[in-house]
């Protein structure tokens, strides 16, 4: 008996229940969709923020990386190109075929970018593979299961790195396997059948397309393809699940489904959730649009850019990762791998923290990573002052300031886990000896690990839990630095960085090292410390005035802890009795040299975090403290004008500063680090903040040709002049040429920027609800001054000053 399509279609869906396969055909809510892991929610969320962006108000920042991203500076004549040919078939009534051939080569040219080397010939990345009209088999039974071809197929090159974890032996089997397995026998990495070359890797992005006049519609689409996008996500899911796999993956397995049907195109993504012990496969319906229309072309092409990105950051070393566990019995082995030489879209240059230092934090990090926050790329919509970005620049509240915690502390009990870090035992060594050599350079002995709990509960507002010892309690030996600086996202940071080490674990250092002679000759006496004391100098380094913070954050300042040995003072109790106590002397001083031994020890510091740390998940180690708090509210604006409270003379008393800042490179920067402008807000009233307030401090800066300046804490190329810590200046005048040096800004590029920026902001005179109380200190700009802005000369021919604006 011969079945038609329906009946066809009635048994997919049958099938597609049996599996555990689910369709949400609905476009997806987060506020309706329960049990989508958070870091899935995340990634959601951004694909529907960029299915709200519109042709008119998309623009992009070029910056130095841009030769590099040869993507990003088209991205906008991409899009009329994509939609050109799109009408073109649209208008000539394409079938399937030529909807496909001038559509998907220019919509996934991304895949076929090389994005990252400059100083190789351009060519084809390795990271990325596809197929077209290939079958897809179950990784559990091949045999079984309706056989699908989806239309294209999107996974990883197997590189030389895959090749050789692949083909490392398998180390869990318990018993021993006879002959032992390698891990390739162990794991499936591939839908396709073996066709004798280089295979598809774990496939992740799935494309199915339809005849736009066909009766196949979307529905039909849904019933079709998510076999092949439950067989992707086992994939994912059975190497999770695998002997010996230790590596968490937040948000679990995750697979893209791209579907159109002619010039209608929609965006799916799949996922597992596990149901009474049995993975459930979760596929969302996240965005739907036309790319005969301009901003539903955009919209889709930025969606293909995220996915990429995704792929290369997150997904493919994860994956890396998790094969490595598989291949030694020891967790930590597995958290550095192998530069890659097949890939050059991973190679970059790290930020210079250790030249001439004993060992480079390359030796540390999987790929070289930047500065970069912990916080989640996703841009954060909850804070009020977020309706005045714009492209060309964002307004921040002075007040807000993050205190971020990252500590290494070695003890006997966690020594070895620390060592196992490293690829082999020339670099522990290594690592091992530089320790020892900061440690003798500078430290301060405290009593016991309490002391540097008590430090992070006030520093940072985490409390851990200590379980009570009754052994005795070992001194540590901490070298402590403090560093301000601004964030990729123009966010403030003071950040207290430890290195640690106890006492028997520093014994234990100085055997694995094998210089115990060498050390014993050497004097090691640091100065004790009271722990009371020491929190008493962070303490009022913390309390120091928004206004000082900001400059030393713009200066990107450094201090260090300076200790004297103890004295015996006279106190006197609450009963008034007389009593002898030690105290300790505790200073906070800047720490400019450029060889101090706090650069290497906050360079080591951050490359172990780094190395650890996976995506936005802080790391776990028990050597390791990472935390950060919010610090807003109490926080004094000034503090009787003591020094380092003011500003220059002429701005003494102004509530609102214009900083400039580049980003040389943002490759692996959060989303929103575009912008090289901020107004940051001094005096608390964010409340009262409009649209004309902003724009009247923007003229003010464009009319006296003055900024301030720093370099944003990011990744920056070697050569360049800029990166180091401990600026002296940090308030520039555009008439110098000199200035215009050294912040690398013109002042026609200057005076460009910030017109824009009045122009996006305000353009006119102040609305009805503007205070009038307040205009006589208000600038006064109407629409042809703003435009006559961006072309004068005289920036006093355009502009009315009613009253020098607060």
């Amino acid at each position: 008996m011969r079945h038609s399509k329906d009946d066809e279609y009635r048994e997919l869906k049958r099938e597609a229940k049996r599996q555990g396969i689910e369709v949400d055909s609905i476009k997806y809510n987060p506020a309706m969709v329960v049990g989508v892991p958070t870091e899935h929610k995340d990634k959601f969320d951004v694909i529907q923020r960029l299915g709200r962006i519109s042709f008119s108000n998309f623009g992009l920042l070029p910056s130095g990386d841009t030769p590099d991203k040869p993507w990003q500076g088209d991205i906008k004549k991409r899009a009329m190109q994509l939609m050109r040919f799109a009408a073109r078939c649209r208008k000539e009534n394409r079938n399937e075929s030529g909807w496909r051939y001038e559509i998907e080569q220019r919509l996934f040219e991304r895949f076929d970018i090389e994005v990252a080397c400059s100083a190789l010939d351009p060519g084809l990345s390795d990271l990325f593979s596809s197929r077209i009209e290939e079958p897809c088999l179950a990784p559990d039974s091949p045999a079984s299961g309706p056989r699908k071809r989806p239309d294209r197929i999107h996974g990883l090159q197997q590189t030389k790195n895959f090749d050789m974890i692949l083909q490392s032996p398998y180390a869990h089997d318990d018993p021993p396997h006879q002959p032992p397995r390698l891990v390739e026998d162990v794991v499936k990495t591939t839908l396709n059948p073996d066709n004798g070359g280089s295979p598809l890797l774990f496939p992740f992005l799935i494309l199915e397309a339809k005849r736009e006049k066909g009766a196949e519609n979307f529905e039909h689409m849904e019933i079709q393809t998510p076999f092949p996008i439950k067989h992707a996500l086992q994939l994912q899911y059975d190497l999770l699940h695998t002997r010996g796999n230790t590596m968490d993956v937040p948000g679990g397995p995750l697979v893209w489904f791209m579907a159109n049907r002619g010039e209608d195109w929609r965006v799916y993504a799949g996922h597992v959730q596990e149901r009474e012990g049995r993975p459930k496969y979760l596929i969302n319906f996240l965005w739907g649009g036309s790319i005969t229309g301009i901003d539903d072309t955009l919209q889709l092409i930025l969606i293909v850019d995220f996915i990429v990105d995704w792929a290369r950051d997150i997904f493919r070393p994860n994956i890396l990762r998790q094969l490595r566990t598989l291949s030694t019995a020891n967790y930590n082995d597995t958290m550095t791998f192998a530069f890659d030489p097949d890939v050059y879209s991973l190679q970059g240059e790290v930020q210079p923290w250790m030249e001439g230092q004993d060992i480079d934090p390359e030796e540390l990090l999987d790929v070289p990573a930047a500065d970069a926050p912990s916080e989640s790329a996703s841009e954060d919509t909850s804070d009020h002052l977020d309706r005045f970005t714009t492209m060309y620049g964002v307004v921040r509240d002075a007040r807000q300031i993050q205190s971020r915690l990252r500590g290494l502390i070695i003890t006997r009990d966690n020594l070895e886990t620390v060592l196992q870090s490293f690829e082999n035992p020339t670099a522990a060594t290594r690592f091992v000896r530089s320790i020892i050599s900061l440690l003798s350079r500078r430290c301060v002995a405290l009593d016991s690990e309490e002391v540097l709990d008590a430090v992070e509960d006030h520093w940072s507002g985490y409390t851990r839990i200590r379980p009570n010892r009754l052994d005795q309690k070992p001194k540590v030996y901490v070298q402590f630095r403090i560093s301000f600086y601004i964030n990729p996202v123009w966010e403030q940071v003071r950040e207290l960085t430890y290195l640690a080490a106890t006492d028997d674990a520093r014994e234990l250092l100085i055997q694995r090292a094998g210089i115990r002679g060498a050390v014993r000759r050497s004097r090691f006496s640091p100065p004790a410390c009271r722990g009371e004391d020491l929190i008493s100098a962070f303490d009022r380094l913390r309390q120091n005035s928004v206004r000082r913070d900001l400059v030393s954050s713009l200066c990107r300042r450094t201090y260090m802890a300076c200790f004297e040995k103890p004295r015996t003072v006279l106190a006197i109790d609450n009963d008034g009795a007389v009593h002898e106590i030690e105290e300790s002397k505790v200073t906070i001083k800047q720490d400019k040299d450029k060889r101090s031994p706090g650069v290497q020890m906050q360079g080591i510091v951050h490359a172990i975090y780094e190395k650890h740390r996976i995506g936005n998940r802080e790391p776990s180690e028990p050597f390791l403290r990472a935390s950060t708090r919010i610090d807003f509210e109490g926080r004094a604006l000034w503090r009787g004008w003591r020094r380092g409270d003011c500003l220059p003379p002429e701005h003494r008393h102004l509530d609102k500063i214009l900083v400039y800042s580049d980003v040389p490179d943002a490759r692996y920067l959060p989303h929103g680090s575009r912008q090289k402008y901020c107004l940051y807000i001094l005096d608390g009233r964010t409340d009262h903040l409009n649209a004309f307030s902003v724009a009247s401090k923007l003229i003010w800066a464009l009319f006296r040709d003055e900024v301030y300046g720093t370099v944003r804490k990011a990744k920056v190329p070697r050569n360049s002049r800029n990166w180091q810590d401990n600026r002296d200046g940090y308030f520039f005048s555009m008439e110098s040429e000199n200035t215009q040096d050294f912040l690398r800004l013109s002042r026609n590029s200057f005076r460009q920027d910030v017109g824009s920026w009045i122009k996006a902001t305000a353009g006119s005179e102040p609305s009805e609800s503007t205070d009038q109380a307040r205009l006589p200190k208000a600038w006064y700009i109407s629409k042809a001054a703003a435009s006559a802005l961006l072309s004068s000369t005289d920036t006093s021919q355009v502009c009315t000053i009613y009253g020098y604006p607060n």
